[in-house]
Parts: C-alpha cells; structure tokens; sequence
C-alpha cells in the first residue's frame, strides 16, 4: 500500500555568515589573518575522508611568504614543526578563553624564528613542540607572526585558520565571529535521497528523488506529492554552499527538516572537537560513500 507524501523542499540550509552572533562568537574581536582580500577555499564543517574539516583555509594568492598576522592581542603559547600535519603552526591564546591557530607556516617572525631554532639544536630534533608562558611572547591584535607557506600535510599555498575555545580545544565556527566575506550566493542541493526508518541506513540502498530548483528553495516539481510504502521515513541531502565569487564547494553550516512548519530534526555545525571529527562519518551514509556514490 503506497503513502501520499506532500513535499516542499524548503531545506534550510544556511551559509555561517548568515547566522546572528552570540555573546560565545564575538562579532569584531578578531581580525582577518592576512593583509589580502579575504577570501576562502574550506570552511568548518565540510565533508572529508573520514572527518569534518576543523576550521577555514584562507587563499594566500597561490603564494608563499605573504604576512601573517595575529587575529586578536594575547600571546604565543605554542609552536608546532612537523613533516605532515600542520608543518609549521603558531597557536595563540586570547584573553577572552579562546586560542587561534595559524599552520602551513613558512618561518616565524625573526625574534620567535631564532629561538625555535635554538631550541632544535639543543633537543637535537627538527621536529618539535614547544610551549610558551604568557610572558614570553605577546601579541597585539595585527602583529606580524609569520609567513604563510605550504609545509605539512598542505597541496598548495594557504594558512589554515582555527578558532578553539582554549579550556576545552573545541574547534568553533570561523565564520560566525563576522569576518568580512561577502555571501549572497545561496546553496545549492543536488540531490536528495529516501530511506525506510524501519531498517538500518546499512541495510539498505538510497531511494533517489528527482528534484527540481523553484527560486531559492527546491521542490519536486508540479506535482510536490512522493508516493511511498514506508510507514516512516528519513531523508538525505547531498548540498553544497559557495562564498561570492568562489567556486569553491564548501561545507553547508546547517540542514533542518520540517514537516507541517514543525522542526523535527536537524544539524549546525558551530564547532567540532578532534575528538568528534571522526563521527562524521555517522553523519553520513557510510556505505553509500565507501562504495564510491559520494556524501550523503
């Protein structure tokens, strides 16, 4: 026996720019990292092997040794050399509980260059970690750190950006401290996809449903009526968001499903923790994407 299902797919999904700030995302407190156009090729929350990416990858122009600077006063309690990874990494504790970091670094500046280097001669290591006292470093809000580069686990020129809450190492949402990216290039959805709820997102395949763009929202046509036998249902989404001007595909902030105007699930992602990242693939159908059809 088929279910007649009236459906209007008014996904809200919603670019981090076009979130209001709270008292947790200063509006203002910090400043671009870099002297250039600010523009982005990731953000927080999009889709990888295995994890979500922690936090924004900031063109540099496709160059190396453009400045850095510091996003907000504080001081450097931490540097990081490593082959992979991050490479090169400056992390930077504010007076307001939160910690921002710069990786994919080219050298420090001079003063804190020469004593990382002191130090990997006297520990006999190239690679190393080191920590700092508040003393021992400080920054003002736009002091030069560093030059930007392509060390690491990096394919290109970029300074990957962070923004932790300092007590818990939890990654926040860049974009929701209003930095100046100009948005207004609304996402976009390419697919959609149906499951029976009665069973295991493992035990079964995607039902894919045609859908179709009307405006700004999408729908499934004329008819807006899906036929099915399921007595409950889930859906999921295969979608994107661009930054003006990029056509980057970039990580959508928010997804949330309504029926009869009343919310009945839904994500946003405002911040991730390391030690979550790897749920993200709970987040998606696992089976679906290791067998090669992509996120869902």
């Amino acid at each position: 026996m088929y279910r007649k299902i009236g459906l209007i797919l008014l996904l809200s999904i919603i670019s981090g720019l076009a979130i209001s700030q709270s008292s947790r995302y200063p509006k203002g407190y910090f400043r671009w990292p870099l002297n250039l156009k600010p523009e982005i090729v990731a953000n927080l929350g999009e889709l990888r092997s295995n994890h979500w990416h922690m936090g924004l990858d900031i063109r540099t122009a496709q160059k190396e040794n453009q400045q850095v600077f510091a996003a907000a006063g504080g001081y450097i309690s931490k540097i990081r050399i490593e082959p992979g990874g991050f490479g090169r990494a400056i992390y930077i504790n504010h007076p307001n509980g939160l910690t921002t970091l710069y990786a994919h670094l080219n050298d420090f500046y001079p003063e804190l260059e020469t004593y990382v280097t002191q130090q990997q001669y006297a520990q006999q290591t190239w690679r190393i970690e080191l920590n700092f006292s508040p003393r021992q470093f400080p920054v003002n809000k736009g002091t030069f750190i560093a030059y930007s580069g392509n060390t690491g686990g990096s394919a290109g020129p970029h300074v990957h950006f962070e923004i932790r809450d300092t007590r818990t190492d939890k990654c926040l949402n860049p974009l929701l401290f209003g930095f100046p990216l100009q948005d207004n290039v609304p996402p976009t959805v390419v697919r959609l996809a149906m499951y029976d709820r009665a069973k295991s997102v493992y035990d079964q395949k995607p039902q894919f449903i045609p859908i179709k763009k009307m405006g700004n929202s999408y729908g499934l046509g004329r008819a807006s009526v899906l036929k099915t036998s399921f007595d409950k249902l889930s859906f999921a989404i295969t979608a994107y968001d661009r930054i003006s001007g990029s056509n980057n595909q970039d990580g959508i902030y928010s997804a949330k499903l309504f029926v009869d105007e009343r919310l009945v699930d839904g994500f946003e992602i405002d911040s991730v923790s390391y030690d979550e990242t790897a749920y993200m693939n709970a987040h998606i159908d696992f089976k679906h994407d290791y067998n090669g059809g992509g996120f869902l």
